[in-house]
């Protein structure tokens, strides 16, 4: 098992900079927040991670992420998880109506929420502190403003 030259963050330290990032989106209306996502990835962090100096680190070698391991925990490993959803979208196009299209996104969208709010509370299961995401990608998110004694 890694040692960690900082302490894990807390439970309340991840929600905060999971807030930070949904009032990011919100305020810049998504465009601003990816940009800042897409260049702080490269350093292991979100926007709301940089501002609250958390970092996510890779359990195998004890480093920060780089761009690419970070685009497969934000990005990738969510979008496969809600597409597991699909058969549920594609038995509702299955109804005769007029609205199966409609159907179908709308269930995609909720098994996206679903997913997500999954991934969120997965955090609260046990004392390791991590994410659904974290466990497939195999990181630690850490506090950097505290220094292991």
């Amino acid at each position: 098992m890694i040692e960690y030259s900082y302490e894990k963050a807390t439970i309340q330290h991840r929600l905060g900079g999971k807030a930070v990032d949904l009032a990011m989106y919100f305020v810049t209306f998504g465009i601003g927040w990816l940009i800042w996502s897409l260049i702080v990835w490269g350093q292991g962090q979100t926007p709301g991670k940089q501002l609250l100096k958390m970092r996510v680190y890779d359990k195998t070698t004890g480093k920060p992420v780089k761009w690419g391991h970070m685009a497969i925990r934000e990005f990738l490993l969510p979008l496969s998880l809600s597409l597991a959803l699909m058969p549920l979208a594609l038995v509702a196009s299955l109804i005769p109506t007029s609205e199966f299209a409609v159907t179908g996104i709308v269930l995609l969208y909720m098994g996206y929420f679903i997913v997500t709010l999954v991934d969120a509370f997965w955090i609260f299961k046990g004392e390791k502190i991590n994410r659904l995401v974290d466990v497939f990608a195999k990181t630690d998110v850490l506090n950097e403003s505290q220094v292991k004694l």
